[in-house]
């Protein structure tokens, strides 16, 4: 009995550490473009299901307070506002090391592109703040969809820098905004999961 419970225990180990090899987590400067542009983090964490291609996640928090002076001197007064975008958004990523030419060394480091959509929901919420008005406040969560791509610059077996550019569509008051999304964080990845190049 007490062999059947360590092996049950063993397998049960080396399936959660075989699986944690497949993690990878994620975070850094996100700048989102739209609402006089907005600056904030990115967050998230992806699953490989195969060599090539990661079930990823991202929540983005990006801000923007802003003053309008050109009214400072009118009626209206100093009018300033507020922004906070959110975003979920669930999606495939594929890496495409054969944009490389096979190749793939930069500086002796490896360099692996990718491209991804993800899909999900966005949070935009708004105050607008007249000093001789009064403030009014807005806010709505609606469909969004993102597709793009970037780099990973492997530094380690474990740590890579990335880069991101994608196109983020939300569809706020039942219209659609096109906004770009411009990311640089850091990734790690357990279990020195590595991405072959290939031809």
């Amino acid at each position: 009995m007490k062999t059947i419970i360590c092996t049950l225990l063993l397998l049960v180990t080396f399936s959660i550490a075989a699986c944690a090899q497949r993690v990878e987590l994620n975070g850094g400067y996100l700048h989102v473009t739209g609402d006089q542009g907005l600056d904030g983090y990115t967050l998230g964490g992806s699953y490989y299901l195969v060599h090539r291609a990661s079930l990823a996640f991202s929540y983005d928090s990006v801000y923007d307070n802003s003053k309008l002076g050109a009214f400072e001197l009118t009626n209206v007064g100093l009018t300033s506002t507020r922004s906070h975008l959110q975003d979920w958004l669930i999606g495939p990523r594929f890496f495409t090391p054969g944009l490389l030419h096979g190749k793939g060394k930069v500086q002796g480091h490896l360099l692996i592109p990718f491209l991804e959509a993800q899909f999900g929901e966005s949070n935009l919420y708004s105050r607008v703040t007249l000093l001789n008005l009064g403030t009014a406040r807005a806010a709505e969560t609606a469909f969004t969809w993102m597709g793009g791509g970037g780099g990973d610059f492997r530094v380690t077996d474990h740590v890579a820098a990335r880069v991101n550019i994608d196109l983020l569509r939300t569809h706020f008051v039942k219209t659609g905004q096109s906004r770009a999304r411009f990311g640089l964080g850091l990734i790690y990845t357990f279990g020195a999961w590595k991405v072959p190049l290939g031809k």
